[in-house]
Order: structure tokens, then C-alpha cells, then sequence
């Protein structure tokens, strides 16, 4: 059991037992507040970034952001529950392949916006499917961060033009994407790098069997493996640290910090200003 919470400097304390080692306890980290999880019928993966503090003692407001799994999983209820959370703009960040196999349609009231984020040759020779049959998952981070620079500045961007209402992201887990794109913006609102991998890494867990079941299942592609998930695939639905950390080195490598990241692929430093204006409190 771990038992965590930040103090007046944002900094991450507690007791750590059952074999949790001291320099991971932040892994353990739950805001409270909507980064903890919000409801949307048969969404897994389905939160906020609200609750998370920030490295000089803020937090993040909730109700602005929310990052799911595809929303092709949509239940019942689930449309209600978008309403509930007052979302308008949804986000997806799949491919054209992706799209076509795990459709949805939401009401006219919310708009939904496609902005893909894979953008190599694994996705243009057989989109997911292929990428299933084998990846390195730190060169697949590595050509969304930098290879979408521009297209995850403007999502960002968009946060500030909604008019107050929250923006929804998806992929098809939640975790690759979306967790990029959501990991650059709460770095950029001031959450340190430990309390964003924390954020990414619960992904894997959050999945659940039959969502990880449904997914890799639509993935089996060859025919003399059908029904057989292969270790890649299997790889594919997890959430490791040294993912995020790979993400957050890559680019101060690059720019210095995620600031400058934002700022050198289209983003104003007034819009910087904004989107701490807005999110932290």
C-alpha cells in the first residue's frame, strides 16, 4: 500500500510499502480531483488532469481537459455523460484505418475534430495493424513528438478557444497520443516530470482486460495467426515509465524545454500566459 499526497511545495510525500521502492513512489500518485477518472459509460481510461500539483505549489483545475480511450466504446449512457461533463470538442487523434474500423457518431451539439498523429511509414503501410506486427515504441513517441510538433501545439492552442468548454482527446487507448499530447500540456502548465509519468504510466491498468481483448483482437491481421496475440501487440496496450521520461528528455534535448517546444511550433507566448492563466490555481 502506498500512501501519497503533495505538499505545500508540490512535492510528493508518503509511506511506501508492499515492495514499492522509495524512488518510485510517486507512481502511486491519485489527485483529487478529476485526474483521479471521470464516468463515461464504456470509455476505460476516461479522466481529467484536475488535481495534479504543480512543481511551485499550484494545482490543475479540473473540468477543462479530459483524455480517454477511443470513444467507439461509447456505452449507454455514455453520451450523457459527455453532456454531464458539458464536453463540446472532442479531439481524435487516430488515423484514416483507424477511424474506418472503430467508428462513432456523437450528437451535432458536440464537434468533433480529426487531427491525426501518427505520421510514418507504419501507419501509411497498413496503419495500426501493421504497427501491431512489431515496433519500437520509444521511435513510435519519438515521430509523434517530433514529427507532430505542430499538430500537438495546436490542440493546445484550441484550450483557449472553446469558449470555457472542456476539450475531449482520444486515440484508441488513450495512452500513446493522447497521453503525449497530455503529458506536453501539463508540463507546460508546471507538473513536474515525476507527477506526468505517474499520469502516464497509470494508462495500462486503466485499460481493463476486455477493452485490451476488444483492441488487440481487431489487431490479429494474419491469417495464420488468428486469435493469437503476439507479444507486440501485447506491448502496444502498456504504459511504460521510461516511455514519458523518454518523451520529456527528447525534447528538452531538443528545445531546452517543453516551453520552447511550444512556442517554436506555433504557439504565442501570450497563448502560454493564457493556458496557465486558465489551468493552474
Amino acid at each position: 500500500m502506498t500512501n501519497l499526497k503533495a505538499d505545500d511545495a508540490g512535492d510528493i510525500t508518503g509511506v511506501v510499502s508492499d515492495g514499492v521502492a522509495e524512488g518510485t513512489a510517486y507512481l502511486g500518485y491519485r489527485p483529487v480531483g478529476d485526474g483521479a477518472g471521470v464516468e463515461i459509460d464504456g470509455v476505460p481510461n476516461s479522466r481529467g488532469i484536475g488535481g495534479y500539483p504543480t512543481a511551485d505549489g499550484h494545482k490543475l483545475r479540473g473540468g477543462l481537459f479530459f483524455r480517454t480511450a477511443g470513444l467507439n466504446f461509447l456505452g449507454e449512457h455514455g453520451i450523457a455523460d459527455l453532456h454531464r461533463l458539458n464536453v463540446k470538442e472532442v479531439v481524435d487523434l487516430r488515423d484514416p484505418l483507424e477511424i474506418e474500423q472503430w467508428p462513432y457518431t456523437l450528437p451535432d451539439d458536440i464537434h468533433v475534430d480529426r487531427v491525426p498523429l501518427l505520421k510514418t511509414t507504419m501507419t501509411e503501410n497498413g496503419g495500426m495493424k501493421n504497427m501491431a506486427k512489431g515496433i519500437d515504441m520509444a521511435e513510435m513517441y519519438h515521430d509523434i513528438v517530433f514529427g507532430s510538433a505542430e499538430q500537438i501545439v495546436l490542440i493546445l492552442r484550441k484550450l483557449l478557444k472553446d469558449d470555457g468548454h472542456p476539450m475531449l482527446i482520444h486515440c484508441t487507448a488513450g495512452k500513446d497520443r493522447t497521453g503525449i499530447t497530455a503529458g506536453i500540456l501539463m508540463s507546460l502548465l508546471g507538473v513536474s516530470d515525476d507527477m506526468v509519468v505517474s499520469c502516464y504510466a497509470q494508462s495500462g491498468a486503466n485499460l481493463g482486460d476486455a477493452f485490451k481483448k476488444a483492441v488487440l483482437s481487431g489487431l490479429t491481421s494474419d491469417e495464420k495467426g488468428v486469435g493469437q496475440i503476439t507479444a507486440a501487440q501485447t506491448a502496444m496496450l502498456a504504459s511504460p515509465p521510461e516511455l514519458m521520461r523518454g518523451v520529456l528528455a527528447g525534447i528538452k534535448s531538443e528545445y531546452g524545454d517543453v516551453e520552447q517546444y511550444c512556442l517554436q511550433n506555433g504557439m504565442s507566448a501570450d497563448e502560454v500566459t493564457g493556458l496557465r492563466a486558465l489551468f493552474v490555481e
